[in-house]
């Protein structure tokens, strides 16, 4: 929802808000916002607003959702709580809070139709074609969490901050010799003479002797250790293993495709077009007009409704239902071609026209029997593995052993000699142990000797317990088992030490004045010019210089050297020639560090209100409340 939020920003407010907000909340300080206790089970009070446990529990999920699509996995509550999530969302709420505050003793008002316009003009809610999509509108809604009149609140909400902070957007001016400074220096270019001697290009590297390769594994004992390994004894009861030996009748299988027959239903659709109006007397015009044969463009432009908002494609009756019940029970009784009477949405007073129906389809039995008939087998058996699991424990709570257990059971334990935290065994292989994953996760949070407790896996198909029956603690791998990467690792280090040696002198040649073509050669590497370059190393190719190298040639003079080493070489660079930057108001360069400095500005004067806020309206946090709403 957050990023949702941030994206309808682009429209609602100046893009940076929310990221003003969490700077000025990081300026606030996280002591000053929880000094105070409130008496009541708000999780924070400002002014005469209270922030619920239920507005706070609503914007957590929301984040660990945002937060989980970006990394891939499931961010936990108790992650997100480590994370420090909850201070900074607790923030945000209390920044909002307070300007809202405000807005309302000032007496700004945002009308209906002024947020009705907004919403229409959100790009995120347009279709392919460039058009408000009540589809889509609905759709982005629900995905994250809003009801419309949710979401209406919200934007409410947001466009009076926008008034509100209206003076901070537009008043800030940034003074120009301050840019103009900051331009000189962000624009400024310098080249260099440049000689990069690649370690894997040095000659004569000599081979080292067993006696070295052996000192060399015992000092950086660290980059060859084996990880901790676990041996262990699992039971695994897999749903599946008890499916292949249930079987289901057609009558069976009939049963279930009439349970689930909701499932194989497509929906009727309807493609619909609509006049939208802010007001009952226009709508009802449009209703006239559109009685009497007009055409619907035509009757938009006549009652000034949007003719963006005329096409707004299928519609299913939950689509219709986020409406309105009503309306949605009215678009669903019309034929083909009918039009309904004027009705009204938190979006205004709508005429809709039936333009076709596509019908429902159900899917018929014969395209997903087999599906059935293996979901029924395993519905079966799942009802069968919590038995088993059940009579699992109390066979081990009787004092049996896993083994014992197990062929009580009619299966085996399953055995795993070695494994890591990670399921690789000793040859750094997967293992290929049924649910590996689930086994060694119970395992390594298991002392040695110790049994686990009987645990549902992750995809809710099968039960593990797991015993550990020994550990081996990280040990340094023989020298013979890693000998190649002994040496391999000893070798890059004599070059990078070679390549350094070579750089000093070579830095020194540069700065006394020789000719950086004769010092490459004399060291069998050559020299070459850069372009102009920014300190950011625009001008260069990727990785042509190490970052810090860059730093330190913006540091010298003409004819200064330095060097440093970089990922497989050292760098040696003598500064060439320094380009002052060129005032140029127009340039991307000078725009872009203007637009800093007023952010940046903005960012400070935002902070400094938000500190007055907090004098003016009083901040309490209910820390109690808070640590009960995770």
């Amino acid at each position: 929802m957050l990023e949702f939020m941030r994206k309808s920003a682009n429209t609602i407010f100046i893009k940076a808000f929310l990221g003003l907000l969490i700077l000025s909340f990081a300026a606030w300080g996280i002591g000053d916002i929880f000094r105070g206790r409130a008496a009541n089970t708000a999780v924070a009070s400002v002014g005469d607003t209270n922030i619920s446990a239920e507005a706070f529990r609503a914007e957590f999920a929301r984040e660990l959702q945002r937060m989980s699509q970006i990394f891939g996995q499931e961010i936990t509550r108790e992650q997100g709580q480590a994370m420090g999530i909850g201070n900074l969302l607790v923030g945000r709420l209390v920044q909002s809070a307070l300007i809202n505050e405000s807005a309302r003793d000032i007496g700004l008002m945002i009308t209906d139709a002024q947020i009705l316009d907004e919403i229409k003009r959100t790009p995120e809610f347009f279709n392919d074609a460039g058009q408000f999509d009540r589809n889509i509108f609905i759709n982005i809604l629900g995905r994250n969490g809003f009801s419309e009149d949710s979401y209406v609140a919200r934007v409410r909400e947001n466009m009076a901050r926008q008034q509100y902070l209206g003076p901070i957007r537009d008043g800030a001016i940034v003074p120009k010799p301050l840019v103009s400074a900051l331009y000189a220096h962000a624009a400024e270019q310098r080249s260099a003479e440049v000689i990069r001697i690649e370690h894997a290009n040095l000659l004569n590297v000599k081979a080292p002797s067993d006696a070295e390769l052996a000192q060399f594994h015992q000092d950086h004992a660290a980059s060859f250790m084996a990880p901790e390994y676990r041996k262990i004894t699992a039971i695994v009861l897999q749903g599946e293993t008890i499916a292949a030996g249930i079987t289901v009748s057609e009558e069976d299988i009939q049963n279930a495709y009439n349970e689930r027959e909701a499932d194989y239903l497509t929906p009727e659709k309807r493609t619909l077009r609509q006049i939208v109006t802010n007001d009952e007397a226009s709508a009802q015009k449009a209703k006239t007009l559109l009685d009497g044969g007009k055409a619907i463009t035509e009757v938009a432009a006549e009652v000034g409704a949007n003719p963006a908002m005329i096409e707004i494609g299928d519609f299913t009756t939950a689509d219709a239902s986020n409406l309105s019940a009503d309306i949605a029970t009215a678009l669903f009784a019309l034929p083909k071609g009918g039009r309904s009477d004027v009705l009204q949405s938190p979006l205004g007073w709508h005429v809709f026209e039936v333009v076709d129906i596509t019908p429902s389809v159900v899917k018929p039995l014969a395209d997903v029997h087999d599906e059935l008939a293996k979901a029924v087998k395993m519905d079966r058996a799942l009802t069968a593995l919590y038995e088993q699991s059940t009579k699992t424990e109390d066979l081990l709570g009787s004092g049996m052993t896993f083994e014992e257990a197990a062929t009580a059971l009619g299966t085996t334990a399953t055995h795993i000699a070695a494994v890591d935290a990670q399921g690789l065994g000793p040859d750094g292989k997967p293992l290929t142990t049924p649910y590996v994953a689930d086994v060694v996760n119970q395992a390594f949070q298991l002392s040695e000797g110790q049994d686990g407790q009987m645990s549902e896996t992750t995809d809710g198909n099968a039960f593990v317990v797991v015993r550990v029956d020994g550990i081996t603690a990280p040990a340094l791998r023989p020298l013979d088992t890693v000998k190649n990467d002994v040496a391999m690792a000893w070798d890059a280090q004599k070059r990078a030490e070679m390549a350094g040696e070579l750089a000093k002198a070579a830095q020194a040649r540069l700065q006394a004045g020789e000719d950086a073509t004769t010092v490459a050669q004399s060291i069998g590497f050559a020299a070459t010019v850069t372009t102009p370059f920014t300190r950011d190393g625009k001008g260069l190719e990727l990785g042509a210089l190490p970052a810090n190298l860059i730093d330190t040639l913006f540091t010298l003079k003409t004819g200064e050297a330095t060097s440093a080493e970089g990922t497989g070489a050292h760098t040696v660079a003598r500064l060439a020639t320094i380009v002052p930057a060129t005032p140029d108001t127009g340039s991307a360069i000078y725009r872009a560090v203007a637009d800093k400095a007023l952010n940046d500005m903005q960012g400070d004067l935002l902070s400094q209100l938000s500190s007055a806020l907090e004098g003016t309206y009083g901040v309490t946090i209910n820390q109690k409340a808070l640590n009960d709403a995770y």
